[in-house]
């Protein structure tokens, strides 16, 4: 996983208190299998903007301590962003990779 686009105070103060913050991320970080991009769903909006919601699992509390505690940093962010009721939205930008604008309401 590379994120990329924030300092470590900066990431660390958005898991602390939520916020908005523009991650730099791979497109395996969105999807292992890469095979996101070739939805019909999302393929459309590669370049303006798509969200693509995690799994359920995050809603259960003690699988979410597990992520937060366990997790890459990435995938924290995931957890914590969609367990305040947040987004990620992401676009794919001209390098090949996303940006991940990330918004979680304030803790």
């Amino acid at each position: 996983m590379a994120v990329t686009g924030v300092s470590e105070e900066q990431y660390k103060n958005f898991l602390s208190h939520g916020g908005n913050l523009t991650f730099e991320i791979d497109a395996l970080d969105i999807d292992v299998s890469g095979e996101f991009e070739k939805s019909p769903l999302i393929a459309p909006f590669l370049e303006s903007g798509f969200e693509i919601k995690p799994s359920a699992i995050i809603e259960n509390d003690k699988e979410a301590a597990q992520i937060l505690s366990h997790g890459d940093s990435w995938t924290r962010v995931i957890a914590f962003t969609y367990r305040r009721s947040g987004s990620v939205i992401y676009k794919k930008l001209s390098s090949g990779r996303y940006e991940a604008q990330v918004n979680a309401p304030a803790c």
